[in-house]
């Protein structure tokens, strides 16, 4: 039924109490973001963009809804100047998690790097949980050694999520050797090799690599006696595809229409340049240009020259750019070529593992085959740069790759030799 509209003067269908979406809208966010006695004009940003959303139904549902929603109400009424600082105070859970980046968007917050920050947070509430006499070894292991490190590779653009568990990773397993020292009465000045062994011996090959960092660092500082640490070589790839398997996968992903077009896309990824999960939930649109020669990705230092087809799917992925219900793109925006929600965060690593995995497309086995394809066409350097992983990473499978044909020679000699015995 159209209606003639109370407040706005439009005609058209009402949405509540005569009003229509954009003025309930208005109301509602009026009320959202305004004190008894007066609005508040650092959030005026946030009403415009609310207020002129395109998705106007979206926002009311929003406004209803959402804990985020709430949780803005909240520190308004509170009278809270909201900062990154004081979002920090709160839980870091999605909530929190969206006001900032809502804020961030509109302008309100400047941006900053949110995985830095987040564990530099996490790092506070861990060592604040700690008996003392490990928070005052730990704390300066994670501030001096763990997140200087981590600034160096923000200054680079290389760190990332993955970045940050992995930093996570190593001071939880710091925690853990701490605390089974403190078993044995222990004092860490007094672990002699033997020590250290027996808890080597004890422990999984994962903690041995995470304990690295700390163990290093400590005897450089003259806390603990130089211990050696036993080679910890990872196992050799064991899981691959053999080509015709290969060669179907990376056809059905370029060529099904029925498959969504991120897993057509990442699974592609995967299948020709070897690239990890987490790699991929990074890449951005700015990655991708266009010549007379043809469409290229820059995943490393060089661009990489991309298939017709797969160039076609990137086109469709990054033309209809996602905006997030009603938060509009930010000018400082990444443009992550899979976007999460917000919009301005990208997919996480392991929801592209997930989503492939359900249409059959596993990783790991793939990532194998096509990292050991590119390793026997080009030089690990070449490959390094291209997809932007360390000279080690390409020399370790350069060298996998070298030990696996010399054991293939091996065994065929040893055979014909058999044969003609």
């Amino acid at each position: 039924m159209i209606v003639h509209n109370t407040r706005c003067g439009h005609d058209g269908q009402p949405y509540a109490d005569g009003l229509c979406t954009r003025c309930v809208v208005r109301a509602r966010v009026h009320g959202l973001l305004s004190r008894e006695d007066d609005d508040v004009p650092r959030l005026h940003p946030l009403a415009q963009c609310l207020t002129t959303s395109e998705q106007p139904r979206s926002v009311i549902h929003w406004l209803q809804r959402s804990g985020a929603a709430r949780l803005l109400a909240r520190l308004v009424v509170e009278r809270a100047e909201v900062t990154h600082e004081l979002l920090d105070t709160l839980p870091q859970d999605p909530h929190t998690r969206y006001i900032r980046e809502l804020l961030v968007t509109v302008g309100i917050l400047p941006r900053r790097h949110e995985a830095l920050e987040r564990i530099r947070l996490w790092i506070d509430k861990t060592v604040a949980a700690l008996p003392p006499h490990q928070a005052r070894i730990v704390r300066p292991f994670a501030e001096w050694h763990v997140l200087k490190t981590a600034r160096r590779a923000v200054a680079r653009g290389r760190y990332t999520a993955g970045s940050a568990s992995n930093d996570r990773m190593e001071i939880r397993h710091t925690i853990e050797f701490l605390t089974w020292l403190d078993t044995g009465s222990l004092a860490l000045a007094d672990v002699t090799q033997h020590d250290f062994d027996r808890w080597l011996s004890e422990t999984s090959s994962s903690r041995r690599r995470g304990i690295t960092p700390f163990i290093r660092w400590a005897g450089a500082r003259r806390l603990s006696r130089q211990l050696d640490l036993a080679p910890c070589k990872s196992g050799n790839p064991s899981q691959f595809l053999d080509e015709d398997e290969m060669n179907a996968q990376l056809h059905r992903c370029l060529n099904d229409d029925t498959l969504p077009l991120e897993v057509r896309i990442t699974g592609s990824l995967i299948r020709l340049y070897a690239l990890s999960a987490a790699r991929i939930s990074e890449l951005t649109v700015d990655g991708f240009c266009q010549d007379e020669t043809g469409s290229y990705f820059t995943f490393g230092n060089e661009p990489v020259l991309l298939p017709p087809k797969l160039a076609q799917l990137i086109e469709e992925q990054i033309a209809p750019r996602r905006i997030s219900l009603f938060i509009p793109t930010a000018e400082d925006d990444p443009g992550f070529l899979f976007p999460g929600n917000p919009a301005s965060r990208p997919r996480s690593a392991h929801s592209v593992r997930n989503l492939l995995k359900q249409h059959g497309l596993l990783t790991l086995a793939a990532r194998n085959t096509a990292m050991i394809a590119m390793i026997s066409d080009m030089p690990p350097k070449v490959v390094s740069d291209l997809l932007g992983l360390s000279p080690d990473t390409t020399t370790q499978w350069a060298e996998y790759l070298q030990d696996s044909w010399a054991d293939y020679l091996a065994a065929k000699t040893g055979f014909i030799g058999e044969c003609e015995c």
